[in-house]
């Protein structure tokens, strides 16, 4: 596999708000001043129209399974993949979906959160002519029924989250205050557990096993996460920033350009990304201090992609989760079917390294990475 940008991609990515209810879509376009690019007039159009489609369908839901959604408990307790974007979250969370102790969100519950329990088996194979067969941001695969990211599903059901940015590149917004509901309004941090907690239920309640979630701006919420799970495990992937940041900035310009309702970007960019991408970390160091050991480890993405089996044999290790058999054959069976990742370089700009390193010396050290060559 090669990561590359696919050109026209946009036509064919499932927005993260289509599976919006009306209320929730217009409330975001009037956050925004309904700014939408001439261009992207008719992707709105569309997306107006499909989340009209969405309310009698999730209302349904909520009508025949709200109380039994209500009523299911989370157990065993969630795993939690966490890590700053592009340190092989993905990876990982696809390496665990092999194993079948685990439950991973699918793409079609994650966009379509409100009424998957009643749509999905219907729905999610007629639709797979609407998606790409790869992710726009890199080269990992893209099917409705594999594994996908939550803040998709909280970024549907109206939580503040900082995908919104992605449907509105130019906004001069901070978007890392909307990373952690712990500074939230109170009003909308109480929606965002609720919607996070009503979505996990769901997940739960659609088949057996733990659940495994992994969401980059879950970093940034440890504390509140383990606080809401307090039985909950967590395992954080760490890269080389001079890898990761710039990887990160690409795929980020790449996401807006195939999902946005605008076209172009706000002119300080990457200052913005990077002030994001090190807001994951503002309260990190403290969440991990107050949590019990036991209940986090911590892998390199480096070793992740050089032996994959190895490091699920650490976690599972580390958790005391039940081995599976022939999980590393499950394995050496999914690389052959995907074929070998080959990430692509991006190599930073002087100026881009003068950038990061300050931004992420504390956690270059605490890792073991060296900052002054970029990797190879």
């Amino acid at each position: 596999m090669v990561d590359e940008e696919a050109p026209g991609l946009w036509r064919r990515t499932p927005r993260p708000w289509h599976g919006m209810t009306p209320a929730v879509w217009w409330r975001l376009l009037a956050r925004h001043r309904f700014r939408i690019s001439p261009g992207r007039w008719p992707l709105a159009l569309t997306v107006t129209l499909v989340t009209a489609a969405n309310a009698v369908p999730a209302l349904l839901q909520r009508a025949r399974r709200g109380e039994q959604i209500a009523r299911t408990e989370i157990d065993p307790p969630p795993l939690f993949i966490i890590g700053h974007w592009r340190s092989g979250t993905t990876l990982l969370h696809e390496l665990l979906s092999l194993d079948p102790q685990f439950r991973c969100p699918t793409t079609y519950q994650c966009m379509a959160p409100g009424h998957f329990l009643l749509t999905e088996r219907a729905l999610a194979r007629r639709l797979g002519f609407l998606l790409p067969e790869h992710r726009p941001l890199d080269d990992m695969r893209l099917g409705w029924e594999l594994p996908q990211e939550d803040e998709f599903a909280l970024a549907n059901l109206g939580a503040l989250s900082p995908y919104h940015a992605w449907a509105f590149p130019r906004s001069s917004g901070d978007w890392e205050a909307t990373l952690d509901p712990r500074s939230f309004p109170p009003a909308e941090r109480e929606h965002w557990q609720q919607a996070l907690l009503a979505f996990l239920q769901a997940v739960t309640l659609a088949g057996p096993g733990r659940l495994a979630l992994k969401s980059p701006p879950h970093t940034a919420r440890l504390g509140l996460l383990a606080e809401m799970f307090p039985r909950a495990c967590f395992v954080h992937t760490v890269r080389h920033p001079l890898a990761m940041v710039p990887s990160y900035l690409t795929a980020w310009r790449r996401m807006a350009a195939a999902v946005g309702l605008q076209t172009g970007e706000r002119p300080d960019l990457d200052g913005a990304l990077l002030r994001l991408g090190a807001g994951l970390y503002r309260g990190f160091a403290a969440d991990r201090r107050s949590l019990d050991p036991a209940r986090m480890v911590e892998i390199r993405y480096e070793d992740l992609a050089a032996d994959p089996a190895a490091q699920l044999a650490r976690i599972y290790h580390h958790f005391g989760f039940p081995n599976t058999p022939d999980l590393a054959g499950l394995v050496a069976a999914y690389r052959a079917r995907v074929g070998p990742y080959r990430p692509a370089r991006h190599r930073p700009s002087p100026a881009l390294c003068a950038a990061i390193t300050p931004l992420w010396a504390e956690y270059a050290a605490r890792y073991d990475y060296a900052l002054g060559v970029p990797p190879a």
